[in-house]
């Protein structure tokens, strides 16, 4: 059962994404964005493979799950959405909410799907489910007033998301990591002057890669 647990996520990571992104192609503003192949460029083929070792990493870590883990099948469903989200921002600076309902969605039916088969698993979980929520809230909630509403709202609604769906397990270090890789591009690409102090990037690949960091460790 754990074995086909890994082989039907790991299958469902590109067809997944590869479905939603044909869906959401049609709203892109470019029109190369539009008119873009899936799955036939090098960042996806790189998000690909990072996204599907931090799967097996995970699985690993977690004693290879089952069906029955909760939080595995969550974080996958994290994994799938941030690997279209990555390359959504990354193509066209957008976060759209229909992908992120689309998460919360599938977390609530998890959710749902699991009280009916050990209740418990969900109770157990539920404190970190609140931890995760209350730590990106304040998090990114500050981080909005400090920035004086630098911070696009798409990155916020996400955070809060993955508050949600990573639990406080897993959210507090995707978090951290992924600012220390935004702020580590940035400094590097200020002494180069390849951008200015007030020039933006996107966050949600390096949110995306602070994700699977967490995964790899595990």
């Amino acid at each position: 059962m754990a074995y086909l647990t890994l082989a039907v996520c790991a299958a469902a990571i590109p067809l997944c994404y590869a479905g939603i992104m044909g869906l959401q192609r049609s709203a892109f503003e470019k029109e190369e964005n539009r008119k873009r192949k899936i799955l036939r460029t090098v960042p996806e083929y790189l998000v690909m493979v990072l996204s599907e070792t931090a799967l097996v990493r995970l699985w690993w870590a977690r004693g290879q799950s089952t069906v029955l883990d909760l939080v595995f099948l969550s974080m996958t469903v994290v994994i799938i959405g941030m690997s279209v989200l990555c390359m959504t921002d990354y193509w066209e600076t957008v976060v759209p909410n229909r992908i992120l309902l689309g998460m919360l969605a599938a977390f609530i039916l998890i959710l749902g799907v699991e009280a009916t088969a050990s209740f418990e698993n969900v109770v157990s979980i539920f404190y970190s489910i609140v931890l995760g929520f209350v730590f990106t809230l304040i998090a990114f909630g500050l981080s909005y007033f400090v920035s004086r509403g630098n911070i696009g709202a798409g990155d916020i609604k996400l955070a809060l998301v993955l508050g949600l769906m990573m639990t406080g397990e897993y959210v507090v270090g995707a978090v951290v990591y992924g600012c220390l890789a935004s702020a580590a591009f940035s400094i590097v690409m200020l002494l180069r002057k390849k951008i200015g102090r007030k020039d933006k990037i996107p966050f949600v690949p390096f949110l995306y890669l602070g994700v699977i960091i967490r995964c790899w460790i595990g």
